[in-house]
Formats: structure tokens, sequence, C-alpha cells
């Protein structure tokens, strides 16, 4: 009598286990890029435009950020700032985005007498999760998702 007990515990174990999803898992079909904006008192009131891809995403505020899904391959994310192109410089950084994946990018606003640009940067995501603690979501992005 035991061994037939055993025997249909390990049977239904064995099932629960097999039936539980340890198999393969079907792979995400998209990447998802975090662009954040580190707080600058200088530069508070200016609101970048963001591009990934040439198409414009949102205008990115100061100690916010912006999340992005997109498809597997190399993107362009770009900021450009409103008003006259003198001496304005496109800033620009590539990701080469892998399904599943989250990648982020850290923008830091770099000023001169004559020009205001935003740095973009590359960064792990231990750094992005200490940068990003107390940040939420742009409201650009906000209004969308709410429509």
């Amino acid at each position: 009598m035991k061994r037939i007990v055993f025997a249909c515990m390990a049977l239904l174990m064995g099932t629960a286990t097999f039936a539980g999803g340890n198999g393969p898992k079907p792979k995400a079909e998209t990447a998802t890029i975090y662009i954040y904006r580190t707080g600058s008192w200088g530069a508070a009131a200016n609101n970048w435009a963001m591009f990934v891809d040439e198409k414009k995403v949102c205008k990115l505020s100061n100690n916010r950020f912006i999340k992005v899904e997109v498809a597997p391959g190399k993107h362009r994310v770009s900021s450009k700032i409103g008003g006259i192109e003198l001496l304005k410089k496109v800033t620009e950084i590539e990701i080469d985005a892998e399904a599943g994946k989250s990648y982020f990018v850290a923008c830091n606003v770099k000023q001169s007498l004559t020009r205001a640009r935003l740095e973009m940067t590359e960064v792990t995501k231990s750094s992005a999760d200490k940068q990003m603690e107390k940040m939420t979501l742009d409201k650009c992005q906000e209004e969308a998702e709410t429509k």
C-alpha cells in the first residue's frame, strides 16, 4: 500500500513540475529603452525633445524619465531643444537592442555661454536604479498613456 501511495505521489509531483512551465519560456518581442534626465537647477526650465529613430517621443523634463518600447536592432536616440538652430548641436546615442532586455540612457545638460546640449550616456541598470530612484514618468508620457 505504501508503494502505491509513493508511486502516485511521485507521478503527481512529476506531472505538476512538467505542467508548471519549467520548459522554454516565450521570448519578449521588444526591448525597452529608459531615457532619463537628472536634475540641473540651471537648466530646469528647458524641456528637451527626445527622438527615437527620428520620431519624436516626448519633451523630457528635469528629474523625469520616459520609457520606449522598440523592436530588436539598432536605434538612434537623439535630443534637441526648441528655438533657433544657431550654434545648436543635436546630440545622439545608438542602442543595439536585444529582445527582452532593458537599456538605460542618462541625460545631463551641458551649458556654455553660447549653447546648451544634452549629453547622453548608456549606463548600467544598477547605475540607473540609483539615479532614477525618486524620478517619475514624464508628464507627456502620462498623458499619452491615459488617452
